[in-house]
């Protein structure tokens, strides 16, 4: 064996080592080690964070079936999830958009037509655009900055044993309405005649093709005097999320089984493909969902007054991982992709 040959038999594929723990090795001296998508600071004026999206043709979205002004939309909603599940409203965005040869001036601005209205949605002001060539098709790359008044970050506390782990929808769903649209795009590659069969999937198709991020949710806990502790996106699984919170804090987690709010027509799919709803909603990507952790004194509070969110468990203590707890009281360990076990 050459030395070549050597060193490549010695060297570790990142499916071993863990993208989670390769990005915390690769992070480590920082102050904000295991953040992926987005960093913070603080300063005397509040606390600021940036948010960054990368999304790539052929890997994070099919032309085929995702239309260009949706995906404008879409691209706004993974990059500003982040903000909103720290607590932070959006203030500037930047935009690039890498092109091939293959794309015109009237698709640009039926991409800009939904990048537009998530802009004008979330009423950001500081916009930035930019467009370059690509080899490799579409590219899309978004960083966006928010804040945080000082008079909140101030009054959070941190996220202890016991305290409530809450999410905004029903997870699932996007995964769900993906394998509906590569399914009918089997049926339909090579045979015109075909038309695709969407009418009975019109639930997971939106949450798929043009999430909706609930963004009054930060202003609404607010204004009850409920200040969560913590929050992540969850976009690439309820999973991934649970993790990187107890990841982040030094503590544990308990998923109810039977709490999680999966919605009919994710069943219903699932049943229909002989997949498990479960195992989507808790791997799936592309949810575009608010985690948030809730004090447990403000659990009257959060039900009376906030029934959008779904209570589906607790933090727990330091060292007893993340579980999923079945119905007969059975804990599990969480799985995620990334995530090296």
């Amino acid at each position: 064996m050459t030395s070549k040959e050597n060193n490549q038999h010695q060297k570790t594929p990142i499916e071993k080592t863990g993208k989670l723990n390769l990005i915390e090795k690769l992070l480590s001296g920082q102050d904000n080690p295991l953040c992926d998508n987005a960093s913070s600071y603080e300063s005397t004026g509040g606390s600021f964070i940036t948010s960054h999206s990368l999304l790539l043709e052929g890997t994070d979205f099919d032309l085929v079936y995702n239309p260009l002004k949706h995906l404008g939309y879409k691209a706004i909603t993974s990059v500003l999830g982040p903000l909103y599940a720290s607590f932070h409203k959006p203030v500037s965005l930047s935009v690039r958009v890498g092109l091939s040869a293959r794309f015109f001036t009237e698709d640009v601005e039926e991409l800009w037509e939904g990048i537009r209205a998530g802009i004008d949605e979330h009423k950001i002001e500081l916009v930035a655009l930019d467009l370059l060539p690509s080899l490799t098709g579409l590219t899309i790359s978004l960083s966006s900055l928010g804040k945080q008044q000082k008079e909140i970050f101030v009054q959070r506390n941190k996220p202890s044993s016991g305290d409530l782990i809450c999410i905004s929808g029903s997870p699932g769903a996007a995964f769900m309405g993906l394998q509906v649209l590569e399914r009918e795009k089997r049926a339909f590659n090579g045979n015109t005649g075909v038309q695709p069969k969407l009418d009975d999937y019109k639930f997971i198709l939106k949450r798929y093709l043009s999430p909706e991020l609930d963004y009054t949710l930060s202003e609404t806990l607010i204004n009850n005097e409920i200040i969560p502790s913590d929050g992540e996106f969850i976009n690439r699984g309820l999973s991934d999320a649970v993790k990187k919170v107890c990841h982040r804090n030094g503590l544990g987690a308990h998923i109810y089984l039977d709490k999680i709010p999966v919605a009919a027509q994710t069943f219903n799919m699932a049943e229909e493909l002989e997949m498990d709803a479960i195992t989507a909603a808790l791997n799936g990507g592309d949810d575009m969902l608010l985690l948030y952790i809730v004090p447990l004194k403000d659990y009257e509070k959060l039900c009376k007054e906030l029934p959008s969110l779904d209570i589906i468990g607790h933090l727990t203590s330091e060292g007893s991982g993340a579980m999923l707890v079945t119905p007969d009281g059975t804990p599990i360990p969480l799985k995620a992709q990334g995530w090296s076990d």
